[in-house]
């Protein structure tokens, strides 16, 4: 007898409306791309949100688009790569929201190029943003998160979808 799932029932495609109410969510590199359609779920399931950006520009305009689908969104500007703006970062979600629920580390630095042709310094961004950025996000967030007895950050890599090919330094990171 072969069995056959109902995905119709699945609890994917149920009614989560509420399901991240009261939660407070981080998002950094939240204003385009996988950030911002990842803010746009979570609005949807009823989390409060903090997007970043280096580019005030860019996450002011999430943030608005976010707000006139019921989202409560708070945009900060933040270059990962820098402690100071981090902590400030941390700093406006607590005075804003109360805690940090989650974390999600999301800012990348992309060249879209094979990695063989990158330069030194195009490498370095990569590892500053990457690597140092998520350090510094998951130190200033994480000790927050041990205040209130918990959280959960997650660290997303990816690679460019439409290549076989590594062209993404992120990816090797």
């Amino acid at each position: 007898t072969r069995l056959v799932r109902d995905w119709s029932s699945d609890v994917c495609s149920s009614d989560l409306t509420g399901l991240l109410k009261g939660k407070s969510i981080i998002i950094t590199g939240g204003g385009t791309g996988l950030g911002k359609s990842m803010a746009t779920r979570f609005a949807e399931l009823g989390a409060d949100l903090v997007i970043t950006s280096r580019r005030q520009n860019v996450i002011d305009e999430t943030a608005e688009e976010l707000r006139q689908q019921g989202g409560q969104v708070l945009a900060v500007p933040c270059d990962v790569r820098d402690p100071d703006q981090v902590q400030h970062m941390v700093d406006e979600t607590v005075k804003t929201f109360g805690k940090i629920d989650i974390l999600l580390n999301n800012a990348a630095g992309n060249f879209i190029s094979p990695t063989e042709n990158l330069s030194p310094n195009a490498f370095k961004t990569v590892v500053d943003i990457v690597l140092n950025g998520t350090f510094f996000c998951t130190q200033a967030a994480g000790k927050v998160m041990r205040e209130n007895k918990g959280g959960v950050i997650l660290n997303i890599v990816t690679t460019d979808r439409k290549s076989t090919r590594l062209n993404s330094s992120h990816a090797l990171i």
